[in-house]
């Protein structure tokens, strides 16, 4: 089983010390997702083809999710499975 990268639409709250806190996500199939809490924010590969995104490690529905952003492209996305 292999990988896929899924673009979502994030509602995010941007503070003025210029940090972003995701705060919900849009799954493909139309479902709104909240993010309870963000636990990590760093430089980190994905599993998927993308330039060295921003990882967001988020607590959603009680469990640890990863959720990407691509500054360069402004767009996020997680992983899933094919």
């Amino acid at each position: 089983m292999g990988l896929r990268k899924v673009y979502v639409t994030v509602t995010a709250k941007f503070s003025r010390e210029g940090g972003i806190r995701p705060l919900s996500l849009v799954w493909e199939d139309g479902r709104t997702f909240s993010v309870d809490r963000v636990k990590a924010v760093e430089r980190a590969p994905a599993r998927v083809g993308a330039l060295l995104p921003v990882r967001y490690t988020c607590v959603i529905l009680g469990k640890e999710r990863w959720l990407y952003l691509e500054p360069e492209k402004e767009r996020w996305f997680v992983e899933a499975a094919t």
